[in-house]
């Protein structure tokens, strides 16, 4: 009996040590065991993969005042007003990514989706340069004047530029928080790695930003825009590339459905009774297994507080 009670009590620690204990699945939708997912690896490879697509956005977007003053012939003010609206989309555009990532999508989808469309729009921005902004070839320093574009040339352009504002915007909010999916928060060794990720998370941001600023920066200011312009696509495609290389080794959370019908609920449930008083202790509160929530739904339960008694 001793024996058999020993064997259980063993089976049931590989057990608790074999799997996450933060409801994570893998890429099939079975519970995620740590040695073969998420982690280190998982965490590298999202690290690479912000730093490369941070370097290929700042490429386009340093410089794009500059683009749209000496190419499309745009006044101060002009190029201004418009790089403006380019970038409040970008942060408009986050919020949908978020949105979709958090209710239906899931962080791994929404990051993958919307790194395609990044890319595309990287290359779409660098075939229009080339095939219709750029003429003559070399034009767009300080000193060659390029000539009047087409209607056509340019819509191409703002089409492409507002993909690339649409791709980044859906993905940047989601891939630090994909990447902390990789460590288990119940577990010590794994916590710590996911307060040192987003230190190096950061550190990869400001690495890209670098990259993008020096050297893609010196080919644009020397008007070598097509070549930065496909420099940045590039750097895109392989951060793309290296995400979904990894996609066996993911850590995942299942997507919680829409918010929106949750808060009406709460809000609901709160006027209905906002009279009625809380028995002491909590103790008949209607409660859910926090297991078996976890389980369900890869999320976990907030616990109780006094705050808005």
């Amino acid at each position: 009996m001793k024996g058999g009670g020993a064997s259980s009590s063993m089976n049931g620690e590989e057990e608790c040590c074999e799997y996450t204990l933060d409801g994570s699945v893998d890429i099939k939708g079975r519970p995620a065991i740590k040695g073969k997912t998420g982690g280190w690896i998982a965490g590298a490879l999202i690290l690479v993969n912000q730093g490369l697509a941070t370097l290929a956005f700042f490429g386009v977007g340093v410089n794009l005042v500059l683009f749209l003053t000496r190419v499309l012939q745009q006044n101060n003010a002009d190029a201004a007003n418009n790089v403006s609206k380019w970038t409040g989309t970008v942060y408009i555009f986050s919020l949908v990514g978020a949105f979709l990532s958090d209710s239906y999508w899931g962080r791994y989808k929404t990051c993958a989706i919307f790194q395609v469309i990044f890319v595309f729009g990287l290359v779409l921005l660098s075939l229009s340069s080339y095939l219709f902004l750029l003429k003559p070839s070399g034009c767009g320093d300080e000193d060659t004047f390029c000539e009047p574009h087409s209607r056509l040339g340019i819509g191409v352009f703002y089409l492409s530029i507002y993909l690339i504002a649409l791709g980044n915007g859906g993905y940047q909010p989601n891939i630090a928080t994909f990447g902390a999916d990789q460590f288990d928060e119940e577990d010590p060794e794994e916590a710590r790695s996911k307060v040192s990720f987003f230190s190096f998370f950061y550190l990869a941001l400001n690495l890209g930003s670098l990259f993008s600023n020096t050297f893609l920066g010196y080919f644009e200011d020397e008007g070598i825009w097509a070549l930065g312009f496909w420099a940045s696509a590039g750097s895109a495609f392989i951060a793309l590339a290296l995400f979904l290389g990894g996609t066996p080794r993911y850590r995942h959370f299942k997507p919680s459905g829409n918010p929106l019908s949750r808060v009406c609920r709460v809000i609901v449930a709160a006027l209905r009774k906002w009279r009625v008083k809380i028995p002491p202790g909590g103790g008949n509160l209607y409660e859910v297994d926090s297991k078996e929530h976890a389980a369900a739904n890869g999320g976990r339960k907030m616990l109780h507080t006094k705050g808005f008694k």
